[in-house]
């Protein structure tokens, strides 16, 4: 975690980026600054709270979260952007160091195909993966256009790879919208909470999860979220000791 607000703050600088809440921004990164993180993470926490939503807003909130001690919010805000830009190393990198911190270790090998796949398919982003097939797709129109004018010779190899290319990327792009934006996620934000087999306290305590665990949001009710692990464990927590994502 060494690259902190001072980076943030250069990529934040335009006021179009939080048009109307600019100032509110600068006295969050004074705040920390000033070694005052509860504090900053507050004001961070009121812009996003106004409805305002950026990379770099939620980067700068996970940041002031971590320096207060919050890892379940920390992660929550490195979480919601990475969401939004999956690309940038910085939030990547600060995520996965804010995790080394959480108390529940899932163990990777007993992650889900979905789980590991989306490690590596999230490397880009939806729109980057709509422009690789879109190039494909005309760099094909284009060999075929002039191979019929008689100006190109191109073989059947060339126009599978391409096509595959194309096909592949456009999958990527639909998997990456479906499982990043369209899924609903968790993240555990408070020391320790109960998960039960059932959406109430009568029912049987099955584990208990620490600040910090995140998780798959299947099925909602009034007070709790039916939740899916990593390691597909399944269980219902309670919605105030969570935030979503």
């Amino acid at each position: 975690m060494k690259r902190f607000l001072w980076i943030a703050l250069i990529m934040l600088v335009p006021v179009t980026l939080f048009a109307g809440a600019d100032d509110d921004f600068r006295a969050a990164i004074s705040l920390y600054d000033q070694g005052k993180f509860v504090e900053s993470s507050t004001a961070f926490q009121a812009i996003i709270d106004k409805g305002y939503s950026s990379p770099q807003l939620f980067y700068n909130a996970g940041c002031a979260y971590y320096k207060a001690g919050r890892i379940g919010l920390a992660i929550a805000n490195f979480r919601r952007a990475e969401r939004l830009n999956p690309e940038d190393a910085d939030i990547k990198a600060n995520l996965e160091f804010a995790r080394l911190y959480t108390v529940d270790k899932i163990d990777q090998e007993g992650a889900s195909f979905q789980t590991q796949i989306g490690r590596v398919l999230n490397v880009l982003s939806p729109n980057q993966y709509f422009l690789i097939s879109l190039l494909a797709i005309a760099v094909l129109f284009g060999l075929l256009t002039l191979k019929r004018m008689g100006k190109v010779s191109i073989g059947s190899t060339s126009v599978v790879s391409l096509v595959l290319v194309a096909v592949i990327c456009a999958v990527a792009m639909v998997w990456v919208l479906q499982n990043n934006y369209l899924i609903q996620e968790g993240v555990v934000t408070v020391e320790q909470t109960e998960i039960m087999s059932g959406p109430g306290d009568e029912f049987e305590l099955q584990f208990e999860a620490h600040e910090g665990l995140m998780f798959t949001i299947l099925e909602s009710r009034p007070d709790y979220y039916l939740a899916l692990f990593a390691n597909q464990l399944k269980g219902w927590v309670r919605r105030s000791d969570v935030v979503t994502i």
